[in-house]
């Protein structure tokens, strides 16, 4: 099965599940014609947005290269994980920003430049609930500057065999999130400098001076995020 998809093929069982669930049941030897709901193409096209994570090839939602000023190179990318693979702080700040949504999943991929200066470990979070409540994630999420709040930074990923095999949450000094504009996706980069040095001192601890606006790590973090958020815009959303 091709490992491009996230899920591969649909079971049968899901399938017939789904006929017998819309099927119209007979009683007293009669039967009642009942309607399909009316969905809307707004609902339409939010469904479809919630599902790109399912459907889209993983190359396109973690593409080899990306060019954002420099180029990044994708080193590897993880098994879609369950959700407490975030910190605890960080998935309490979505419940209070955004109440009645839900982590569904997390992807997430690691990249450098074509200089091996940055290593940046990409994450998207998809995003469970109704419409309004995602759109709290787009309109409410606040955590995205890097030591300010360390104990919100999800961890990186490394990737055996590459350049980041040794690749570690000491090392992280930046980390920035961005939500998709319908709220389904929360993007957000951890970075560091590939050679392992601190641009923060001690930003486990969030103590120390924040990075330059035009440190690498530091424009790895806004400029992949944003770039990755966008990869999800939602055009239906007026």
């Amino acid at each position: 099965m091709p490992e491009r998809y996230w899920l591969g093929a649909v079971l049968s069982i899901v399938g017939g599940a789904a006929v017998a669930g819309g099927a119209v049941l007979a009683t007293s030897g009669s039967a009642k014609a009942v309607k399909p709901p009316v969905v809307s193409p707004a609902q339409q096209a939010d469904e479809a947005e919630r599902a790109l994570w399912r459907t889209k090839p993983v190359d396109q939602v973690f593409p080899a290269t990306v060019t954002l000023g420099s180029q990044y190179v994708r080193l590897g990318i993880a098994p879609a994980a369950a959700c407490d693979v975030l910190p605890q702080d960080f998935r309490l700040e979505l419940a209070t920003d955004a109440p009645g949504t839900t982590c569904v999943k997390v992807l997430r991929a690691t990249y450098t430049d074509i200089t091996q200066t940055v290593f940046a470990t990409v994450g998207v979070v998809v995003i469970g609930g109704d419409a309004a409540s995602r759109d709290k994630v787009w309109r409410q999420w606040t955590p995205d500057a890097a030591s300010k709040q360390p104990d919100t930074m999800p961890e990186v990923f490394p990737v055996p065999h590459t350049v980041a095999a040794d690749f570690a949450d000491s090392q992280r000094v930046a980390w920035n999130s961005q939500a998709s504009n319908d709220g389904s996706y929360l993007v957000y980069v951890v970075s560091a400098f590939g050679d392992g040095r601190s641009g923060v001192a001690d930003v486990q601890f969030g103590i120390g001076k924040d990075l330059a606006a035009d440190s690498p790590p530091v424009q790895a973090a806004s400029g992949l995020s944003q770039l990755f958020a966008d990869e999800f815009t939602n055009t239906e959303k007026g």
